[in-house]
């Protein structure tokens, strides 16, 4: 099941339904600004579309 958009929050982290792991750098005006675990590249996606993408907030590495 998806998050809801009041569940993304810059910082922290969250388990994708496929293998990856993202961590939001920021949140400006419904845009979210995120990091794969394993790319140093931002991307930026609506917060709807984010969520639908994400199941659960985990641990960030550190």
């Amino acid at each position: 099941m998806p998050l809801r958009e009041e569940d993304i929050q810059p910082g922290k982290c969250y388990k994708t339904k496929g293998i990856e792991n993202y961590k939001v750098i920021a949140m400006t005006r419904g845009i979210v600004t995120y990091q794969t675990w394993t790319s140093p590249l931002r991307i930026n996606v609506g917060v709807k579309q984010f969520a639908d993408a994400v199941y659960k907030i985990v641990p960030c590495p550190k």
